[in-house]
C-alpha cells in the first residue's frame, strides 16, 4: 500500500544506490555526512522560515539534498521523478519535509515531482542542460540526512557505548565503494551530456532541413495544381521588396542572438548562484561539525583519558547519528506521503460507508500485490542478468586465452615468414640473373638471324622464288608488248604515208 501510494521508496542504507547527487558519502568515521557530499549541482535557496517553500527548492542552505527538479530549464538527465528535497529546518526535527508536486495527488500518481521531458528549443533558444537537475538513476532527497542536532556532552557520553561501536569499521569500505560509484556516475553523466549536445545540434539541423524541404514541397504541389505564382512585372518594386526582406531577416537574426545571449546569461547566473550557495552551505556545515566535534572531544577527553579516545568515541557517535537521522528522515517522508495520500483519498471520496472503505482497502491491497509481483519479476530479471554477466565473463576469459594462443601462433608464423622472405630474396636474385642471361641470348639470336639472311627460312625462300618467276614472266610479256607496239607504230606510219599520198594526188587532180 505504501509502495502504490508513495512511489519508489529509497533504501536507508547508503551503499545500495550510487553515491551521486542524493546520497551522502560516509566519509571518515568521525564525521557525519554534510553538504560536502553533494557531487551534482543543486540550488538551495536562502532561509525564509515565514514564507511557503517554492516547488522543488529547499529553504535551508545547510541541507544535504540537491534539487532533483527545476521546472524552468529541464536538462537531459532529468529522467528519474521522485520527491523533492525537504525544507531545511532551522532546528532539527522542528519541520517536516514537503514534496514538490500537486497538492492532492491520487493513488494513481505516486510520483509527486514528475516533470515533463525537455521541450524542443526554438531557433533562438539554445538548449542547455540546467545545472539544477540530478543525473538519471541517482537517488534523491529522501536518502539525505538532515542537519544533526547538537548533542550535549552528557548525551555524547551516554551514546558512546551504543550503536556507534557496531559501525566503526564499516564506513571506510562504504566510502570507497560510494566514491567509485560516484565517479562512474559522473563519467556516465558527462558522456550523456556530450551525447545530448550532439543530438540537439543534429536535431536543429534536421529541423531546418525539414522546413526547407516542406517549403519546396509546397511550391511543387502548387505548381502541380496549376496555382502558379503571378510573375511580378519588371520594375514593380522588386529591389525595394528584396531590401525589406533582407532588413527583416537581419532583425530576426539579431533578435535571436539577443535571446540566446540572455538565455546563456541566465543559465550562467543560476549556475554561479548555485555554486556559491553550495560552497557557503559546505563551509557552514563543516564549521558546525568542527565546533560540535571540538566541544564533544573537550568534554569527553577528561572522562575517557585522552583526546584520541574521545575523538574516536565522537566519530562513532556522529556515524551513529548520521544513520539514525537518515532512517528517521526516510521514515518521516514515508509517513508524510502516506498521510498525504490518505487525505487525498478522503477528500476525493468524502464520507463513505464501511463497506466502501473495505473495498478501497482491498483494491489497494491488490495493487500492492501487483507491485510485489512486479518487484519479484524484476528480481528474477536481475538474477538472469547476473547469470548472463557471469557467463559473459567466462566467455571473455576463454576469448582471452584464445587470443593469447593466437598471438603465440602468430609469432611462430612471423618467424616462418622471415625465413620464407630470406629464401624469396635469394630466388629473386637468381631470377634477375636468369633474365639478364635470357636477354643476352635473345640479342645474340637476333644478330645471327640478321646475318644469315634467307637461310633456314623456307617460307621466305619459297616466296622469293615465286617473285623471281613472276618477274621473268613479266619481263617476257613486256618484250612481247614492245615488239607488238613497234609493229603497230610501223603500220600507223605506212597508213599515214598512204593518206598523204592520196591527199596529194587528189589535190593535183583538182588543179
Amino acid at each position: 500500500m505504501e509502495e502504490a501510494a508513495a512511489g519508489p521508496e529509497p533504501e536507508p542504507e547508503p551503499t545500495e544506490g550510487p553515491a551521486g547527487l542524493g546520497e551522502p558519502s560516509p566519509g571518515a568515521p568521525g564525521e557525519s555526512p554534510g553538504p560536502e557530499v553533494l557531487d551534482g549541482p543543486g540550488e538551495p535557496a536562502e532561509p525564509r522560515p515565514e514564507e511557503p517553500p517554492e516547488p522543488c527548492k529547499p529553504e535551508e542552505p545547510g541541507l544535504e539534498e540537491p534539487e532533483p527538479c527545476e521546472p524552468e530549464e529541464p536538462g537531459p538527465e532529468q529522467q528519474q521523478p521522485g520527491p523533492c528535497g525537504p525544507e531545511g529546518p532551522e532546528e532539527p526535527g522542528s519541520r517536516e519535509p514537503e514534496p514538490c508536486g500537486p497538492e492532492e495527488p491520487g493513488p494513481e500518481k505516486p510520483e509527486p515531482c514528475e516533470l515533463e521531458g525537455p521541450e524542443e528549443p526554438g531557433p533562438g533558444e539554445p538548449e542547455e542542460p540546467g545545472p539544477e537537475e540530478p543525473g538519471p538513476g541517482e537517488p534523491e532527497g529522501p536518502e539525505e540526512p538532515s542537519e544533526p542536532s547538537d548533542p550535549g556532552p552528557s548525551a555524547a557520553a551516554a551514546a558512546a557505548g551504543g550503536a556507534g561501536e557496531a559501525e566503526a569499521g564499516g564506513p571506510a569500505g562504504e566510502a570507497r565503494e560510494a566514491a567509485e560509484e560516484g565517479e562512474e556516475e559522473r563519467r556516465e553523466r558527462a558522456a550523456l551530456l556530450e551525447q545530448h549536445g550532439g543530438l540537439a545540434a543534429e536535431r536543429e539541423r534536421l529541423r531546418r532541413a525539414g522546413a526547407r524541404l516542406q517549403l519546396r514541397l509546397g511550391e511543387l504541389l502548387r505548381l502541380r495544381r496549376g496555382e502558379r505564382r503571378p510573375r511580378a512585372e519588371p520594375g514593380a518594386g522588386g529591389p525595394e521588396l528584396y531590401a525589406q526582406r533582407l532588413l527583416r531577416l537581419r532583425e530576426l537574426r539579431e533578435e535571436r542572438e539577443r535571446a540566446a545571449a540572455a538565455c546563456r546569461e541566465r543559465v550562467a547566473a543560476r549556475r554561479r548562484d548555485g555554486e556559491e550557495r553550495q560552497a557557503r552551505a559546505r563551509a557552514e556545515w563543516a564549521a558546525f561539525q568542527a565546533r560540535k566535534k571540538e566541544a564533544a572531544v573537550s568534554s569527553l577527553g577528561r572522562r575517557l583519558g585522552g583526546r584520541e579516545a574521545a575523538a574516536a568515541a565522537v566519530a562513532r557517535i556522529q556515524a551513529g547519528e548520521g544513520d539514525k537521522e537518515r532512517q528517521a528522515r526516510v521514515e518521516n517522508i514515508k509517513l508524510k506521503h502516506e498521510i498525504q495520500n490518505l487525505e487525498t483519498i478522503l477528500k476525493a471520496q468524502g464520507e463513505l460507508v464501511e463497506g466502501q472503505r473495505f473495498l478501497d482497502f482491498e483494491h489497494m491491497k491488490k495493487e500492492n500485490q501487483k507491485h510485489s509481483k512486479k518487484i519479484d519479476d524484476l528480481s528474477d530479471e536481475i538474477l538472469k542478468l547476473k547469470k548472463k554477466v557471469s557467463n559473459t565473463v567466462h566467455v571473455l576469459s576463454q576469448f582471452r586465452e584464445k587470443l593469447q594462443f593466437v598471438e603465440a601462433e602468430n609469432q611462430g608464423r612471423k618467424a616462418e615468414l622471415m625465413d620464407i622472405e630470406s629464401v624469396l630474396s635469394q630466388k629473386r636474385d637468381v631470377l634477375t640473373k636468369t633474365k639478364q642471361a635470357r636477354d643476352r641470348l635473345r640479342r645474340n639470336n637476333l644478330k645471327l638471324q640478321q646475318k644469315c639472311g634467307l637461310l633456314g627460312n623456307e617460307a621466305l625462300l619459297r616466296d622469293f622464288e615465286e617473285k623471281v618467276d613472276a618477274a621473268e614472266l613479266l619481263s617476257q610479256r613486256l618484250e612481247t608488248l614492245k615488239r607488238h607496239h613497234a609493229a603497230l607504230i610501223l603500220t600507223c606510219r605506212g597508213i599515214q604515208k598512204k593518206i598523204k599520198e592520196a591527199n596529194s594526188s587528189f589535190l593535183a587532180e583538182d588543179d
